[in-house]
């Protein structure tokens, strides 16, 4: 008497795990045995597992192997595929189209159906190492790559993604989906182009030009303003505005701000300035709030000026209006309150110095081993506790790789880590580490990933746990 539904479906469910188990694959008889099936009723379940996309049946020699696969049903794909895609089949014939690939590709479905992939009259298909991977993805290999064709005179840049898919008879085909990137590419370069012209056009310019974002942290600043801060470029991005202000006039600014709004977006006041040579100067800034939808605040203009020339003329006009004893008692005024100002800025610079150096303290003499990695891979920071640990000093460190550190991560876990990397999320593995002198040491290590600076880096804080491996790798 046949089985249930239930049976069947359980059948079904235990041949996949089996062969989840055998990545390397079993014969249609040893899956009978392990499972205590009869041989039909097993191939029977392989028939359909493979018709789904779950399974695949390979010859090899005289017997057939079946193994797990990643496919999807042709149908399932064209319909919720987002992007253009031709299917072709084990033959390498074109089976399928979508419409959004006969507009992308500009021609009628009888150019391309039943045609040979390498016939098709577009330089993408044609070449050897593009058919040898529609091959590989007919055999379940996936491909993701970038490439370039001309469609009606027009060079378009598309991504394409090879992906193994499964007929409703059960045979294994391609499908080519085109992500169409000429656009992007177009707006990349266009918007490039224009930033370098807009850096050339204000790099000459005897005034400042500044943009921040709505916390008024710095995005850009023309040559000009780096000359007069006497700070490089790098040095700047990445800073505050306010911070660059007496504390007197940040008050004045922050309202300045506040008060912008789409319909008056702009302003202009005039500030105090301490130079770079401990002089009292003094700015006029011309402020444009740069608004989106809504009316929220998507950051600042800022233009300006150094006016202390002219306000020394102001106020050496205005003395020729006054006795000499208010000129002296309003000089001394001007001075002390000029080195009050200087004191605070003084201040603050030493608080900030504090805790930047006891910052460097804490982070040198953690009882754990913290070390930041960039995208290569390369160390970009280790603390005192982790040179020690890895027998490494503070200069040696720099040129050990995440590959000589920890020799369990391969290339291609680095990329993956990279490729769903979120910040602050943190991870607790247990690991295994590598010294100078080729030790290798299990640790307890906590992972994740921080942004600063625009920039993103793998954390790892790692404490050995047990003793060290004798080996040396």
């Amino acid at each position: 008497m046949p089985g249930s539904i239930a049976d069947r479906t359980n059948d079904a469910i235990a041949i996949r795990e089996l062969l989840r188990k055998h990545p390397k694959g079993l014969s249609i008889t040893e899956i009978a045995g392990a499972l205590g099936l009869h041989r039909n009723t097993a191939a029977k379940h392989l028939d359909m597992l493979v018709q789904k996309g779950e399974a695949d049946i390979r010859k090899v020699g005289t017997a057939k192997t079946c193994f797990l696969a990643r496919r999807m049903p042709v149908a399932a794909l064209l319909h919720f595929s987002l992007h253009p895609a031709v299917v072709v089949d084990g033959r390498d014939e074109v089976v399928m189209v979508s419409q959004s690939a006969l507009d992308l590709l500009e021609c009628p479905l009888e150019v391309l159906y039943g045609e040979k992939v390498q016939d098709l009259p577009y330089s993408l298909f044609t070449t050897p190492e593009f058919l040898e991977r529609c091959r590989q993805a007919v055999q379940g290999t996936q491909a993701l790559f970038p490439a370039a064709t001309v469609i009606r005179g027009r060079r378009r840049h598309l991504r394409v993604h090879l992906v193994p898919v499964v007929f409703d008879t059960g045979k294994d085909g391609c499908a080519i989906v085109l992500i169409d990137e000429t656009a992007c590419r177009e707006a990349t370069g266009a918007l490039e182009a224009s930033r370098q012209q807009y850096e050339a056009l204000t790099a000459d310019l005897p005034g400042f030009v500044l943009h921040t974002r709505p916390d008024l942290t710095l995005e850009f600043v023309n040559e000009s303003f780096c000359r007069y801060a006497g700070r490089t470029r790098e040095q700047l991005i990445g800073f505050r505005f306010l911070p660059l202000l007496p504390p007197g006039d940040r008050e004045r600014m922050k309202a300045a701000l506040i008060s912008l709004t789409p319909e008056r977006p702009t302003t202009a006041l005039e500030v105090r300035s301490v130079r770079t040579d401990g002089t009292l100067g003094w700015e006029r800034w011309q402020v444009r709030g740069i608004f989106g939808n809504g009316g929220r605040a998507r950051g600042y203009h800022l233009a300006g000026t150094d006016i202390t020339e002219l306000q020394q003329c102001r106020e050496q006009l205005e003395q020729y209006h006054e006795n000499m004893e208010r000129l002296i008692a309003g000089r001394t005024t001007g001075i002390q309150e000029a080195n009050r100002t200087l004191l605070k800025v003084l201040a603050e610079k030493e608080e900030i110095e504090r805790e930047l150096l006891f910052t460097t303290f804490a982070f040198d003499h953690a009882s754990d081993s913290i070390i930041l990695f960039d995208r290569d891979g390369r160390i970009y920071k280790a603390n005192e506790t982790a040179c020690g640990l890895l027998g490494y000093g503070q200069d040696e460190i720099l040129a050990v790789t995440i590959f000589g550190l920890n020799p369990s991560i391969t290339a291609r876990q680095w990329e993956e880590m990279w490729a769903r990397a979120e910040p602050g999320k943190r991870e607790r593995v247990v690991s295994v580490h590598r010294r100078k002198d080729g030790t290798v040491f299990k640790v307890e290590v906590s992972r994740t990933f921080v942004r600063f600076a625009g920039r993103m880096y793998f954390c790892s804080i790692a404490r050995e746990v047990g003793g060290a491996e004798r080996s040396k790798k």
